[in-house]
């Protein structure tokens, strides 16, 4: 074989073997009871803010972390430590889709999330 056709290979099996371990750690949306049978394990959790329940957050001792309280799509509630910058209009997030891990028994720490806040649009729907 030439040494072309060896460096294509090993580029092919490179491509599939990450495509395998991308997909390994594609997860599904738990809730936090099952985060919390794995602790070691990365999950998505789908919550929604607790608004009666103080969110903290202090930008000039850590910029990089917050603190709220979410709650599962099963009514489970726990303290959700988020390491990641506490976005403008946090309050306002209808869905909050985490990307994380749980610690103990009612915390999960955030690696990642994404918000879903309400549409500019919502009112001009209503009025039609």
């Amino acid at each position: 074989m030439k040494s072309k056709h060896i460096v294509i290979l090993v580029i092919i099996a490179i491509g599939i073997s990450a495509i395998i371990a991308t997909y390994g750690d594609a997860s599904t949306t738990v809730p936090f009871s099952e985060a919390a049978k794995n602790p070691e394990k990365s999950f998505h959790v789908r919550t929604s803010l607790v608004k009666d329940r103080a969110i903290e957050y202090d930008e000039k001792v850590d910029p990089e972390k917050f603190v709220f309280y979410g709650q599962d799509d099963n009514g489970e509630i726990r303290r959700v430590i988020c390491l990641k910058e506490k976005p403008f209009d946090f309050e306002r997030a209808e869905e909050i889709k985490l990307i994380g891990f749980a610690q103990g028994e009612d915390e999960f720490v955030a690696t990642d999330f994404q918000t879903k806040c309400p549409s500019k649009y919502e009112n001009e729907i209503q009025d039609i």
